[in-house]
């Protein structure tokens, strides 16, 4: 009896964080009726919740919303991705190649999440983006996997300031060996040094030809 009240109670809880995934900032009443539980039960959750940092109470609204330990949580799922045993030499090569920050990002819904990085050594970086989240339509990477998915050709994307002001995005895929797009690999540096003078030369060939050194290995390795 004890394991069925525990399981019932660890369902509720993820039912509860599932619901402030889909709408943030919810208050006890709301939760109470997406939840169907009676508000005692409502409380008891978020308070345990709350002491694992899983969700935080504005102290404005008195409403909750994600802590940020939701997001560690993912970012420590996404960092143990198979594909970051192949590809980190090859990143970390591509970055001593053009001195620019290198990414690998994923899709995530609507979303691309930057999962993996090597940063430049320049003194002048761009805002980093490991462990966030953009609209995937707003980043060349996102629109590189998003273009991947319905094209088998060779994927090229570029952002000019779209997602960052003077800041720059070009990215590619990396396949599977049923050619799917398994991650976004992208270079990201201020419009000063990638721009329209230079990024169509060695910074995409270098690019194109580090998507496919990673996607051989990918194909060589996997079942």
């Amino acid at each position: 009896m004890q394991q069925k009240g525990a399981k019932k109670s660890i369902e509720k809880a993820l039912d509860l964080l599932e619901a402030l995934k889909e709408k943030d900032n919810l208050g006890v009443t709301e939760l109470s009726n997406i939840l169907g539980l009676n508000k005692n039960n409502v409380f008891r959750i978020l308070a345990t919740l709350e002491v694992k940092g899983l969700i935080e109470q504005d102290e404005e609204t008195g409403n909750y919303r994600l802590g940020v330990k939701t997001l560690y949580l993912e970012y420590s799922f996404i960092k143990n991705l198979t594909i970051l045993n192949h590809a980190k030499q090859f990143i970390k090569n591509l970055r001593n190649k053009t001195n620019e920050t290198v990414y690998l990002s994923m899709l995530h819904q609507n979303d691309v999440i930057y999962f993996y990085s090597k940063e430049s050594k320049s003194s002048v970086l761009a805002k980093s983006r490991l462990g966030k989240r953009y609209p995937a339509l707003t980043t060349a990477a996102g629109k590189a996997i998003l273009r991947a998915k319905k094209e088998p050709s060779e994927i090229f994307e570029v952002d000019f300031e779209e997602t960052e002001k003077e800041v720059v995005e070009i990215a590619t895929v990396i396949r599977d060996e049923s050619d799917h797009p398994v991650a976004g690999i992208s270079i990201v540096a201020p419009v000063s040094r990638l721009n329209k003078n230079n990024y169509d030369g060695l910074f995409k060939h270098y690019l194109l030809e580090t998507a496919k050194e990673i996607t051989n290995i990918n194909k060589i390795v996997l079942p």
